[in-house]
């Protein structure tokens, strides 16, 4: 059967696939809701739909395996942060009116419970012997508690939580998890509900309750699987296509007919590993913790809502139009005072200040109690030296020259993005990528061993030598091994994260210009509706004559908003060196036990830390070098250029090209030196496993000799770092002239003199 171009694809009472000649009329959901929000916040579902949508199963307007195929859209980036809870919230609350749970609920059930639980199996825990095959040694027949006779008694200790606490801890992380699935299924078949009633009114039918159960029992089996914590769907929907009669479709489409997308760097690279790994591999499209089916979810939901997500936060879901006027008042009015931008702020930035100042306290309280003797009160001086580094910098970026141009409100919003949320991404995609490297470069070590009889033959006489042999002998493969973490696991990955946080969080200052009109200057009560008259032409008239906020102003938001995120990623990845890897060194000391991090180098360099041995001059020599605040300066001229000078040339490759290029030649000069200087070491034999401990004015001898090594790394780190901000202050200088030369066209076109 053939559908008629240009007619709306429904789906039958039956389950057959039919096509309807008339438009989707505007639907209006009557039913009462259960725990509807405050009348601020009530919110109409409908939407006129065009009638050249697509259903895919369940009726949905866009595939399942669509994500990251639409470079313009946020929803994806935003169901990969925080395992997309946010977004599930929010797409419940527009569909539904139901709040999600407060925080304090959420701590217990998913933190304080199950650390309660570990404490409890770590408190009641006792010690059991085992022999060297892991059994029970006092079990065993020849156990000898004193360790004599023969070498099969030597056991070691452990200690075990008792059975009862591990099965309760384990069957609370099921029923967890079972709760998040079954809550995530009930929203995907609210939106199934809506999608049908949807189609069967368009009709002009009747919505049948029992038609409509007959119809979610259908697609039980899909929502199952839309949900399940790593879950493996149908690779695309173009069997259900073909089936209807249509055209079988490409999974990366966006699910509306005549409709290209444009395809960037990320598009494209996302395209080539979903069709290797997933479509051609095991032919289904595999997914963790649903992540798409929410990013799905949530599109269709902004369909529903008549795109309704962009006029309030997240969390709170607080409408723009409640604060954004307060805040433009004060750019209007040209105010300079730090305390007013921060009474005028959104309820979401209010919450999130608090949360901070109250963990400060907490801490602080901590430290000053000694229960942990690793975090004492210096530690705490630490910390806060480290945050107040960061706000310092966001102080000269924001609040000294751009004040005006990106709120207060906004500031806040994008840097506890870059902390809470950019930095979980970064650390799974690079672990990610870690892993599969670290796996190809097993098979590779293998096959050299392999080959190469001298190590063989030193592997099975002395392992360490072995080791060390192969990281003197073999310097192209820690080269290059060291070339794909500073470029691929590190750059890479921290640019492109950086970026879809920035991308993800909508603020009101960067709205265009029409949707900021209309929020600074709507009131909190809506005047009656009346009919179109020639008072209301003049009002439109009036608001677009009201001042505009300059092509050079949005190019300065855009860029502190960038730089934001960065400094909140920066902040928190300085916490993990500072109080994680400092003041332990890199991990090239002991050859042998330490040997596989030259194999791995680990996700991110942390040659930094290598160069102190105290978590103080660990933060003052990262803050010497702030290479993510310098490379989202740079990707920002990208995005300005894309978005401001309407470069459509400018994707996101060559968006992020020039970052990616800054960072990773960073890490790579002093990854690589870090990697010779350990190589000299072991040529030297002044490695950690050498004979014999030498005195304390050896060791001190060691320490001068190995930071006068790294001096020409630190020097070339320094200079790539000036390179890279000569070539922000040139190539922003230029990007200022030509959006002034916008402004001034602008500004000539909109006089009253033309």
């Amino acid at each position: 059967m053939s559908i008629v171009p240009g007619t709306m694809t429904t789906t039958s009472p039956d389950g057959d696939i039919v096509g309807v000649n008339m438009p989707i009329a505007t639907v209006v959901d009557l039913r009462p809701s259960s725990s509807s929000p405050p009348q601020r916040h009530q919110l109409q579902h409908q939407q006129a739909s065009p009638t050249n949508l697509r259903t895919y199963r369940g009726g949905f307007t866009s595939s399942i395996c669509s994500i990251f195929t639409d470079p313009t859209r946020r929803q994806d980036c935003c169901a990969v942060a925080c395992c997309g809870v946010l977004a599930s919230d929010r797409t419940r609350y527009l569909l539904t009116g139901e709040r999600p749970p407060p925080l304090w609920r959420r701590l217990v059930m998913y933190l304080i419970v199950p650390a309660l639980f570990l404490a409890a199996m770590n408190y009641f825990a006792v010690e059991v012997q085992f022999d060297e095959n892991g059994v029970d040694g006092s079990s065993s027949s020849n156990y000898n508690p004193y360790g004599e006779g023969d070498d099969s008694s030597k056991t070691t200790t452990r200690k075990v939580a008792p059975l009862p606490l591990t099965l309760a801890f384990y069957a609370y992380l099921i029923l967890l998890t079972a709760y998040g699935i079954v809550h995530k299924q009930s929203l995907r078949k609210e939106i199934m509900t809506r999608l049908y009633e949807e189609r069967t009114r368009a009709r002009g039918e009747e919505v049948s309750d029992i038609q409509l159960k007959a119809f979610i029992q259908r697609h039980q089996l899909d929502i199952g699987r839309a949900h399940y914590c790593c879950s493996c769907c149908y690779a695309s929907d173009e069997s259900f296509l073909e089936e209807s009669g249509i055209g079988a479709e490409s999974s990366f489409g966006n699910g509306r007919e005549g409709t290209e997308v444009e395809e960037d760097f990320c598009t494209s690279l996302w395209k080539c590993l979903s069709n290797t790994f997933w479509n051609v591999c095991c032919g289904c499209w595999c997914q963790c913790w649903s992540i798409c089916a929410l990013a799905q979810e949530e599109r269709e939901a902004e369909r529903l809502t008549g795109n309704q997500t962009y006029t309030m936060d997240y969390v709170t879901f607080q409408p723009y139009s409640e604060y954004y006027p307060s805040i433009q008042a004060l750019k209007d009015n040209g105010v300079t005072s730090l305390w007013k931008h921060m009474q005028a702020i959104s309820e979401l930035s209010l919450k999130l200040l608090k949360n901070v100042a109250a963990v400060i306290v907490v801490l602080i309280l901590f430290a000053l109690s000694d229960v942990d003797a690793n975090f004492n009160f210096e530690n705490m001086i630490v910390l806060l030296l480290t945050l107040v580094q960061a706000f310092f910098i966001e102080w000269l970026v924001h609040w000294k020259y751009c004040r005006f141009d990106l709120s207060f409100d906004s500031v806040v919003k994008y840097f506890a993005c870059g902390f809470l949320l950019t930095t979980p991404m970064a650390v799974l995609f690079e672990g990610i990528i870690s892993t599969l490297t670290s796996l190809i470069g097993g098979f590779v070590v293998v096959f050299i061993f392999a080959s190469d009889d001298d190590i063989a033959r030193e592997v099975q006489a002395d392992p360490t030598k072995a080791i060390k042999d192969f990281v003197v002998k073999y310097q192209g493969f820690f080269v290059f091994n060291v070339f794909i973490n500073s470029f691929v696991v590190a750059a890479l990955c921290e640019e492109l994260v950086k970026y879809f946080g920035y991308w993800m969080v909508v603020v009101p200052d960067l709205l265009p210009q029409e949707q900021r009109v209309n929020l600074a200057s709507r009131n909190t009560t809506d005047a009656s509706n009346t009919e179109e008259s020639e008072e209301d032409l003049d009002t439109n008239q009036n608001n677009q004559l009201q001042p505009r906020k300059s092509a050079v102003s949005t190019g300065n938001a855009i860029t502190v908003a960038m730089v934001s995120v960065a400094l909140g990623f920066a902040c928190c990845e300085n916490l993990i060196y500072i109080f994680v890897y400092s003041p332990p060194s890199l991990g090239m000391g002991k050859i042998l036990t330490r040997g596989c991090r030259l194999f791995h180098s680990l996700s991110h360099p942390l040659y930094l830390s290598q160069l102190q041995t105290e978590e103080i001059s660990t933060l003052l020599a990262r803050s010497f070098f702030p290479v993510h605040p310098l490379c989202a300066a740079i990707q920002s001229i990208g995005v300005c250029k894309r978005d401001l000078e309407g470069n459509r040339k400018f994707g996101l490759g060559r968006i992020l090209s020039p970052a990616v290029l800054l960072h990773g030649s960073f890490d790579f000069v002093l990854m690589l030196a870090a990697y010779y200087q350990q190589r000299e070491t072991i040529i030297e034999g002044n490695d950690d496993d050498g004979n014999g401990a030498g005195s304390d004015s050896e060791g001190e001898a060691t320490k001068e000799v190995d930071l006068a090594a790294q001096l020409p790394s630190l020097i070339a780190g320094f200079v790539f770092v000036i390179i890279g901000i000569v070539y922000y202050v040139v190539e922003s200088r230029k990007q200022s002239r030509r959006l002034m030369s916008m402004d001034n066209a602008a500004r000539d076109q909109s006089s009253l003199l033309v």
